[in-house]
């Protein structure tokens, strides 16, 4: 089951390095000092618990069991676009992630059935990070998941308060609170993170909340949630995923 919403005060922005450890942190195990005592290593996926709702009743509903991992993409590469608060020249300055998620429907959509989707995360040399779509170009068989391109902005994260959030709050949304990490090593305390962004596509708004459970001493994601709800002429949706490292 879902957890409860975090409190929707306004989020800070977190110091540089901390943003490049939770960043990066996506992509690798945690470290021994924040790795459960239970297991000896962690593998670099994410276990994901997607549960759905909407007004709309033909739409899935309920809850959805799936994997998520990030892949590094190659640095620089020229002429991507860049987000809208990105200095000159910060399409060539940035890092990239592929985010990659696959899952099973619910057998009552057909046997075997599965889904799969993919964004791109990018932290820019100016420290802000901020999540792409993925270009849909059919790429030739055989071809690497390296040569993921980022196509448009979905979202940049907000982590400090602005003048718009500030006079009307309503324009976000809370992210749920990320799971509890078991059999963390005694003395080892964690802390939440708190990030949004939203996104028109036409007539719909997409109203995104995330939250990552870092240890405090070194930074680095040991879960985290996010949350997107979508609100149109057509469309009535609150989503809420999950991630806990996988076991």
């Amino acid at each position: 089951m879902p957890q409860p919403p975090l409190s929707s005060a306004e989020p800070t922005m977190p110091p540089r390095p901390l943003l490049q450890t939770i960043f990066s942190s996506l992509t690798r195990a945690p470290s021994p000092s924040t790795t459960p005592s239970t297991s000896t290593s962690t593998p670099p996926s994410w276990t994901l618990l997607r549960t759905l709702k909407s007004e709309n009743p033909n739409d899935i509903q309920g809850d959805l069991h799936g994997t998520a991992t990030f892949t590094p993409l190659p640095p620089h590469r020229p002429q991507a676009p860049k987000a809208e608060n990105e200095e000159e020249g910060g399409a060539e300055e940035h890092t990239d992630l592929l985010y990659s998620e696959s899952g099973s429907l619910p057998t009552s959509f057909g046997p075997g059935l599965r889904w799969t989707k993919k964004y791109i995360w990018r932290l820019s040399a100016n420290g802000r990070i901020s999540v792409w779509f993925v270009k849909m170009d059919k790429k030739p068989s055989g071809q690497s998941s390296d040569a993921e391109e980022a196509d448009y902005l979905f979202h940049e994260f907000d982590f400090a308060a602005t003048a718009s959030s500030e006079m009307n709050s309503a324009e976000f949304v809370a992210p749920p609170m990320p799971p509890e990490v078991p059999g963390l090593p005694r003395g080892a305390t964690t802390k939440v993170i708190a990030a949004r962004g939203n996104h028109l596509c036409i007539d719909d708004m997409y109203r995104t909340a995330y939250a990552f459970r870092v240890d405090e001493g070194s930074g680095e994601v040991l879960s985290w949630a996010s949350r997107h709800v979508v609100r149109g002429p057509k469309k009535g949706q609150d989503i809420v995923n999950l991630y806990s490292r996988a076991a």
